[in-house]
């Protein structure tokens, strides 16, 4: 272990997730800044700042459309993606820290079986927590007014990356979307976040907690908070259980995967529809939907325990 390592690991956590926040920060500053030139030459916008953010509004554009799954991308590897790699790289390999192998369970393949299940599993699980989460917002108070307009500013830059004609654009979004929030949300979230917080508190479920509350707020979708937190967690205890983070990397992946491969194959009509989980009533099906998933989770969590190796991450 190097000079540096040693001095990292011996930071107190509060100062580790500190010095890594404003790493995650300054990697959007530096996207934003790199995207402005990349843009230009892959999407045809301005060179100035000016001309990108102008083409980042514009989404009934291709140029638009173009700019922000460039700036996604960018800040999923600059910002996300840089920030995990920098822990790693600084705390040096353990169980929970990155891609690290040290704790890696025996049985792995169980457990990308088990993130299949337990993430489809999940789907009408959030359908049902979303509506919840909105009711507890209360309609017609500042804070609903608040998180409706950041909810429908949200969901219209959505809707226009997933406006999907061409298999090169399928593939653009697939990467952007799914592919690079898989790796890079998960070895900030779950691979840095996670174990700074399990070493602060000393308790693994708070670590998981907490890095899921976090990962669900800087989406600043708040109609889906408690859904994404649950989600989250999920992907947490999948890390913790198994010591390795691929699975929840699958995981995540699977989720928004299912959402490009939707609105490429379903088209407008999904997109206008079915990415509004409080559109429709509340019935029968969303109801036996709902207890299928439960169910799922459970049982899947009950053939995966036999697989644990239970010990705490406390590094």
């Amino acid at each position: 272990m190097t000079f540096i390592q040693t001095a990292f690991r011996n930071l107190h956590p509060l100062l580790q997730f500190v010095f890594i926040a404003c790493i995650a920060l300054s990697g959007m500053g530096l996207s934003v800044f790199i995207g402005t030139y990349v843009s230009a030459g892959i999407c045809g916008t301005g060179g100035t700042l000016s001309d990108m953010l102008s083409s980042l509004s514009n989404l009934e554009s291709e140029k638009g459309i173009c700019s922000n799954l460039l700036i996604n991308s960018l800040n999923q590897i600059i910002a996300f993606g840089g920030a995990g790699l920098a822990y790693a790289l600084l705390h040096g390999a353990a169980p929970g820290v990155g891609f690290s192998s040290e704790g890696k369970s025996d049985h792995l393949w169980k457990f990308f079986v088990g993130a299949i299940i337990i993430t489809l599993g999940f789907s009408p699980i959030l359908d049902f927590t979303y509506r919840i989460n909105e009711w507890l917002l209360m309609e017609g108070s500042t804070l609903h007014s608040m998180a409706a307009a950041l909810e429908a500013e949200a969901a219209r830059i959505t809707a226009a990356m997933l406006q999907i004609e061409t298999s090169k654009q399928f593939i653009a979004t697939l990467v952007s979307i799914a592919l690079l929030p898989a790796i890079c949300e998960e070895l900030l979230f779950r691979g840095t976040i996670q174990p700074i917080f399990v070493k602060w508190s000393g308790n693994i479920h708070v670590g998981i907690w907490i890095s899921a509350a976090i990962f669900s707020a800087i989406h600043f979708q708040f109609f889906g908070f408690i859904p994404r937190m649950l989600l989250g967690a999920g992907f947490g205890y999948l890390v913790y259980a198994s010591g390795s983070l691929w699975p929840a990397v699958l995981g995540h992946f699977i989720n928004n995967g299912l959402a490009v491969f939707a609105a490429w194959w379903l088209g407008p009509e999904w997109i206008s529809e079915g990415m509004d989980p409080s559109a429709g009533s509340w019935g029968v099906v969303e109801a036996i939907t709902t207890f299928v998933g439960v169910t799922a989770i459970w049982l899947s969590g009950r053939w995966l325990k036999r697989s644990m190796d239970l010990k705490e991450q406390t590094t």
